[in-house]
């Protein structure tokens, strides 16, 4: 009898896959990087390396207090990776820019994960990546076009 997979049983295993890519890749970054960015500030440049934000924004999209986001804002600005300057059309903001350093410092630690990531796919076979190729596309494709507000369940 074929294995017929369920919603339930992949969310399961993506469960209790996450964690360990998460540990395989975060060692990894640390064991390869000279920079010490935290992966908070490092999601933050790569999240925003487009376009100007608000720390109100960056408080919201990741469900923290503006305190927090204040904080590790005032880190990015310390290293050199984040300016603030005044929003033209309302004197009350402040918009929030990653600087050429800070989108250096992004690009390299874009690049580092992806060879990272691999290094770790390496022993897969081809039909193992090419189903991981479908499956990650589908993920993403539903992802994208959920409402804003079943994300923030």
């Amino acid at each position: 009898m074929a294995h017929s997979p369920t919603p339930y049983a992949t969310a399961s295993a993506l469960f209790k896959t996450l964690p360990l890519l998460g540990r395989v890749i975060g060692t990894r970054m640390r064991d390869s990087s000279d920079e010490d960015g935290t992966f908070a500030q490092i999601m933050v440049l790569m999240q925003y390396r487009d376009r100007p934000f608000t720390v109100s924004e960056l408080a919201k999209r990741r469900k923290v207090s503006l305190q927090s986001a204040s904080t590790l804002i005032q880190r990015l600005v310390d290293r050199g990776w984040i300016v603030r300057t005044p929003d033209p059309n309302d004197r009350r903001q402040t918009l929030l820019e990653l600087t050429p350093e800070g989108m250096e410092h992004a690009q390299a630690v874009h690049e580092q994960f992806i060879s990272n990531m691999a290094e770790v796919l390496e022993p897969l076979t081809s039909e193992e990546l090419e189903a991981g190729e479908i499956f990650l596309a589908a993920l993403q494709r539903i992802l994208q076009v959920m409402p804003e507000e079943t994300l923030e369940r």
